[in-house]
């Protein structure tokens, strides 16, 4: 769960799934990126149900699987393209929305980062969020890592590259986690 300050500071930790974190497991962290992503269109579908509104029970369904997707992105970014690195950062927004990955063990991570006033955010509308810019981003990545793996070899630029579509995607999944926390109206 990622902790929200009063002013915009940025916190979570955790450990990934021990059941997905082998390396010669790829297909199954792909797998499941995949399954959280279409569980969080259909759980946003489900709340909306017919009076077009969403309750703060289905507003805290909806964070929960964001927060599921986002643990399986840095999973992924972790083991599979971090080429070593046990630090991550992450901007958006000239600097001004900013978040870092801390890689402690394996299988242990921290999040840390801040939102500062001048960031604004461009999120208005949660279905257009969902179609077009998370689904075009996860969309990049296994585009990314399709053409990548033609060849059967992944270079270190080829990771870099491929890692930076994680990073886009982690990014914008804590923006919408806050977005829905902090500013979602709900009935």
């Amino acid at each position: 769960m990622i902790e929200i300050s009063p002013d915009y500071v940025l916190k979570s930790f955790g450990r990934f799934d021990e059941t997905l974190t082998r390396p010669d497991q790829f297909k199954e962290r792909v797998h499941e990126l995949t399954v959280c992503f279409k569980n969080i269109g259909t759980i946003y579908l489900n709340s909306l149900g017919d009076d077009a509104k969403i309750t703060g029970q289905e507003k805290r369904a909806l964070i929960d699987d964001l927060e599921k997707l986002l643990v399986i992105t840095v999973m992924l970014r972790r083991i599979d393209f971090t080429n070593g690195q046990s630090i991550i950062v992450i901007e958006k927004g000239n600097g001004h929305f900013r978040i870092q990955l801390r890689f402690v063990e394996h299988s242990i991570w921290e999040l840390s980062g801040s939102i500062s006033p001048e960031y604004k955010m461009k999120i208005g509308i949660f279905k257009t969020w969902f179609n077009e810019v998370l689904s075009e981003a996860i969309r990049n990545f296994l585009t990314s890592y399709g053409n990548s793996a033609l060849d059967k070899e992944i270079s270190m630029q080829e990771k870099e590259q491929i890692a930076k579509t994680l990073d886009l995607i982690s990014i914008e999944l804590v923006e919408m986690i806050v977005y829905i926390e902090r500013f979602m109206k709900f009935t």
